[in-house]
């Protein structure tokens, strides 16, 4: 069992944060500047496309990162080495270019003009490809390139955790988790495009169907995976993993129900997506589900006419926000993020893991579910 060590400070926190983030930055900067010598010898063109993965990467506020550093300091009970910073950031750094992938992937199928306050990469290479006066079309032009750029940025994942250095029985345990992330997100990926599509034949309803969409597509690669990863290379047990596994499908839940709330009641500078993107994007989630349930004919009407319409006008969707709130599913969903955002919270304080790493993790998990930054 980890020691059970003094409070951590604020500043402690922030100077292991610090080295993390630096670690990292450095790591992918390096990472990609090897890519793109290889690619530049292969055309200028090529080389273009790492100055645009690197230039997606910027702005991210590596959640999942933080996740598998402070799952690594918990499972060792005491600071990281340097030696030990490294391997975590390396392993973070690799976490990121997955998450990369995704979103490139996840705005071409959810048709999403905007990440992070700047146009999605389909939308930009759309646009050079209007603006260089290219021929054919210039939106399929752009998705082909997103696709491109996010094969590329999961091929470099694979390069960068194939770089982690650690004990020998800890880095094969972290690298199966790192497997099973990417195999995880993928299918709740395709989760995800069912249930969309009206297929997800197996789960009870729509409401379940949308919380095992969560389970599989949000929360390992953000929470669960990402700890397990940190800890598995730092040495736990299978006990604390287990642990550390019930804690993050609690967070992990309760982030991706937070998400969904802010596509409603959000702030567009906070979330960099406009504002009901999911309404006219179709997305079937928890919050549709418990609105769809609780409205009457013409709630029901209202929904099908506006969810999933391309076409939809802001009146439109502002009805379906306000049909959203006024059937109680807003104020649900934001009761279930609170309790399973406590829930966590207790397991965490039961589970066998080092005061420094717990109280990360604690902070971490805060940042992600926390509801006052949300519209009233």
């Amino acid at each position: 069992m980890p020691a059970d060590d003094a409070l951590p400070s604020a500043e402690s926190l922030r100077v292991l944060d610090d080295a993390l983030v630096r670690g990292v930055g450095a790591i992918t900067d390096e990472a990609l500047s090897t890519r793109r010598q290889h690619l530049a010898s292969i055309s200028p063109e090529t080389a273009e496309l790492v100055d645009s993965v690197a230039g997606y990467l910027e702005g991210g506020k590596l959640l999942r990162p933080r996740f598998c550093f402070w799952g690594g300091v918990a499972a060792l009970g005491r600071e990281p080495t340097v030696e030990e910073i490294d391997s975590l950031a390396r392993c973070g750094a690799a976490i990121e270019l997955v998450q990369a992938a995704a979103l490139m992937h996840d705005d071409v199928i959810d048709h999403s003009p905007v990440r992070r306050g700047r146009p999605s990469l389909h939308v930009e290479a759309a646009t050079r490809h209007r603006e260089a006066g290219l021929v054919g079309s210039a939106e399929d032009f752009g998705i082909a390139t997103a696709i491109v750029q996010g094969d590329l940025a999961l091929s470099w994942a694979e390069q960068v955790a194939a770089g982690v250095r650690g004990d020998l029985s800890g880095t094969a345990r972290a690298r199966d988790e790192f497997d099973a992330l990417r195999t995880e997100v993928m299918s709740g990926q395709f989760l995800d495009i069912l249930h969309q599509a009206g297929g997800y034949e197996s789960s009870p309803d729509a409401e379940q169907a949308a919380l095992s969409v969560i389970r599989w597509k949000t929360v390992p690669y953000t929470v669960l995976r990402p700890v397990r990863i940190g800890a598995a290379l730092m040495g736990a047990s299978d006990a604390v993993l287990g642990q550390l596994s019930d804690w993050a499908i609690e967070v992990g839940t309760a982030f991706q129900l937070r998400d969904d709330l802010l596509s409603v009641v959000g702030d567009q500078d906070e979330t960099g997506k406009p504002i009901g993107g999911d309404i006219v994007e179709g997305k079937r989630t928890v919050l549709l589900a418990r609105t769809e349930s609780a409205s009457d004919d013409a709630g029901r009407d209202l929904l099908a006419q506006v969810v999933g319409n391309p076409g939809a006008t802001a009146a439109q969707v502002a009805e379906v926000h306000e049909l959203m709130a006024s059937t109680g599913a807003v104020r649900a969903v934001a009761d279930e993020i609170r309790t399973r955002a406590e829930l966590g919270q207790t397991l965490l304080a039961e589970a066998r893991l080092g005061l420094l790493g717990r109280t990360g993790l604690s902070q971490l998990a805060e940042l992600a579910t926390e509801l006052s930054s949300l519209r009233s």
